[in-house]
């Protein structure tokens, strides 16, 4: 199970029980908000302490790349440091990395010792306990703890074990987890961001952008998440769709789209000068 966190003592030493006065607050999410440092992309995408994304779109067009090159922009411009659980990169990691990092290889030898943490997917043993939520985020606290780490990415959701009681609907399984997830987020005031796929419908119907509820298990995922993110590539481009579906706090985006160019060969990627759209 994932560390159990005791709450500061309050009023009359009872636990989260408090004074409007002596309420602790986080302050303005707009004083605080930060952008991967795209001027297109932050126009309608900020992150901040505590907050949980969700980003979602059709298989194979491009979420974990376009998430690795926003991860590698603010570990060199803001120095932040991040831990991925992503078992389906995993064994290409280092290599889909340095080609999006670039020629500076002092640098990115710094970023991969000192600013990107993983949690190996790979089991040291026949019998290792399954890869379940709780068990991710206890891996994800060490690294909060031991190594600074201010943002946790779990992609995809799917590669998760899941531990559902048998009689529990999957609706209200997915709620819980989300649940849990957000306690982390304030907990240790670190973002936490989760790949999801649609359903195999979405994926199956070519062309229709997918929404947050259409991610598969539960209208959860657009209930529960502070900033929902789409990610869809052009037909027949090198053109990719960024699309902010959900903002949650003022200060940390806008509903909106912008356009991306991605180097095929590289996976970078590259705003188009202006090309965002907020009235979205």
């Amino acid at each position: 199970m994932a560390e159990v966190i005791e709450l500061p003592r309050g009023r009359h030493n009872q636990p989260g029980y408090y004074s409007l006065a002596g309420l602790p607050q986080r302050g303005s999410v707009a004083a605080q908000a930060f952008g991967a440092g795209w001027w297109e992309l932050d126009r309608i995408f900020k992150f901040y302490r505590g907050q949980f994304v969700v980003v979602t779109g059709v298989a194979g067009q491009g979420k974990s790349t376009f998430l690795l090159n926003v991860l590698t922009k603010i570990a060199r411009e803001k120095g932040v440091r991040s831990f991925l659980y992503v078992p389906e990169n995993e064994a290409h990691l280092h290599e889909k990395l340095q080609k999006i990092w670039g020629a500076d290889e002092e640098l990115f030898q710094h970023f991969c010792e000192s600013q990107c943490f993983i949690q190996s997917a790979v089991p040291a043993t026949f019998n290792d306990p399954p890869h379940t939520l709780d068990w991710v985020l206890d891996q994800a606290t060490v690294a909060v703890k031991k190594d600074s780490v201010e943002v946790v990415m779990i992609d995809p959701w799917n590669e998760l074990d899941r531990a559902k009681p048998r009689d529990m609907l999957l609706s209200d399984y997915i709620g819980d987890c989300l649940r849990l997830i957000k306690q982390f987020c304030r907990t240790f005031e670190v973002i936490v961001i989760v790949v999801a796929h649609p359903t195999k419908a979405v994926n199956e119907n070519g062309g229709r952008v997918p929404n947050l509820s259409d991610i598969e298990g539960s209208m959860n995922w657009f209930n529960k998440c502070d900033n929902g993110v789409i990610v869809m590539r052009e037909p027949n481009s090198n053109t990719s769709r960024v699309i902010s579906a959900k903002v949650r706090e003022i200060g940390a985006g806008s509903l909106g789209v912008c356009y991306f160019t991605v180097d095929p060969q590289t996976g970078v990627f590259t705003p188009q000068q202006g090309a965002v759209d907020e009235r979205l």
